[in-house]
């Protein structure tokens, strides 16, 4: 099946099926620079569990969609504030004030060198709980670890050492001072730092953890 995308000028993005309460992007998948893989695995999935998705189509040398506010990425990054907005319409899980009504899964995914942690290795980072809510954090932490350690025995999944993730990723909670008020404190962003051997060579399984992920929170902090 091939993914259709809504193309901008600095991000293509599917806004999945509607019921889905989560958007996984890949910020940094154009090269140069690229984190290779990363939108692989954001188009795997939207396809397996029917969530939102966001490609970048320019790289972070030109525009950093993952920064604060600067001269280079301003046009960027309204743009992909702009699409997160467009997805949460969709899902009408939003009051009149663009506060969340229910709480909504954020998965930015990225990509480190085998030489931080070895080949098998996952960094989650969460500006040390800054990202994402202390119960959804700690349900994240315990439902990612498992799995991980169930498909591969010797992996390292680490949270908020190297990579802690920059403070743009708690903007889409808490706002920031540049007149972007965020969605409130049920928007939960988490930053995955994938190793390369998993990026390259694992991707199927890596998309199965996910989308188990993806689906647990639906059914724990958002069906009724």
């Amino acid at each position: 099946m091939t993914l259709k995308f809504i193309h901008g000028n600095y991000l293509k993005y599917n806004k999945g099926t509607g019921f889905i309460s989560c958007h996984v992007d890949a910020l940094h998948a154009e090269p140069p620079a690229a984190d290779l893989f990363t939108d692989k695995v954001v188009e795997n999935l939207v396809k397996k569990t029917g969530c939102a998705g966001i490609v970048s189509t320019v790289s972070r040398t030109i525009a950093d969609l993952n920064r604060n506010l600067n001269e280079t990425n301003h046009e960027g990054i309204h743009e992909y504030r702009r699409t997160i907005q467009e997805i949460v319409k969709y899902l009408k899980i939003a009051d009149s004030n663009n506060r969340l009504l229910t709480p909504y899964l954020h998965l930015s995914f990225h990509g480190m060198k085998d030489t931080h942690y070895g080949p098998y290795a996952i960094e989650v980072g969460t500006l040390y709980g800054q990202s994402c809510s202390k119960e959804v954090k700690d349900w994240f932490q315990q439902a990612l670890t498992k799995k991980s350690e169930d498909s591969f025995p010797k992996i390292h999944v680490i949270f908020d050492n190297k990579f802690v993730g920059n403070e743009s990723i708690a903007f889409h909670r808490k706002g920031d001072n540049s007149g972007y008020l965020g969605y409130s404190h049920n928007f939960n962003t988490f930053q995955i730092e994938l190793s390369r051997t998993l990026r390259s060579k694992h991707r199927t399984t890596i998309t199965n953890i996910f989308s188990e992920i993806i689906d647990d929170f639906q059914q724990t902090f958002v069906a009724t």
